[in-house]
């Protein structure tokens, strides 16, 4: 296994007020607001240092994270999570159905197949549903129910402000075909919560 770093990604701005701040194995993006930060995934615990040094070189403070919104419950998008919290203390929103995947009820975060050990749980402050809605600043993201890849993944629609003015920008919770195999939904049949 490669060491973090070889998959650090230089930040960038995608349009206006979006940016992505993930890693080559993990997306994440940074939504600035004007009344805080909104972080889309927060990536593997090992990676979260490289987030954070990308949300520094963009010129944003992380202390200026107010929620952690996550796409689904598997490792590589909520893994980091409980550091980010002890750091910053955001508000954090999850689907519904994948709550028991960050409280650690019931273990399907897929990090023991991705060969990590995953021990920093945490209960989610929002449980997102189709057709929720969050607000901040300037920023309104509807999630859409999009199951498959987990039971609760969410896909996120909102806009963004940029020089040629506003644009709707989306984004699909995940595909994740390798959980989709008959192999995977036998072995894990007891403790889908579909």
């Amino acid at each position: 296994m490669n060491p973090p770093w070889i998959g650090r990604v230089e930040p960038f701005r995608i349009y206006g007020n979006l940016y992505f701040v993930g890693t080559v194995p993990a997306s994440a993006h940074l939504i600035d607001t004007g009344d805080g930060l909104i972080l889309l995934d927060s990536g593997y615990p090992h990676t979260l240092y490289l987030v954070l040094h990308s949300i520094w070189e963009l010129g944003f403070n992380p202390r200026e994270i107010r929620y952690i919104v996550h796409s689904h419950g598997h490792y590589d998008h909520l893994g980091a999570t409980r550091a980010l919290l002890e750091l910053v203390g955001a508000k954090t929103f999850l689907g519904r159905l994948d709550a028991e995947y960050a409280n650690g009820n019931v273990n399907l975060t897929l990090a023991d197949e991705l060969g990590y050990h995953f021990n920093e749980f945490f209960a989610p402050d929002v449980l997102l549903d189709d057709g929720s809605l969050i607000r901040l600043g300037n920023t309104v993201i509807r999630c859409v129910h999009s199951p498959g890849h987990t039971p609760g993944t969410m896909s996120f629609f909102f806009d963004v402000h940029g020089e040629s003015g506003t644009r709707t920008a989306g984004m699909f919770g995940g595909a994740g075909v390798g959980t989709l195999k008959r192999d995977f939904l036998e072995k894990h049949q007891s403790m889908m919560c579909f």
